[in-house]
């Protein structure tokens, strides 16, 4: 995996478009994904940020606890 998505998958939180880099997947692509439920985010202010450990369970990069 690129360096680069390494730290953006080591934070706790990042953005739509950084998921959308990390997932490969286009930036409107990512946001229905996420407006259907199958990314886990959470709502600071105006913003939707992506949550780093379901995403990288998701991605089996990390086992579940």
């Amino acid at each position: 995996m690129d360096v680069d998505l390494q730290k953006l998958l080591s934070r706790p939180t990042i953005t739509v478009d950084d998921a959308a880099k990390v997932l490969g997947t286009g930036r409107n692509a990512t946001y229905d994904a996420v407006h259907r439920g199958e990314i886990d985010t959470m709502r600071v202010g105006g913003r939707i940020l992506v949550l780093t450990a379901p995403l990288r369970r998701k991605l089996g990069l990390e086992v579940a606890a």
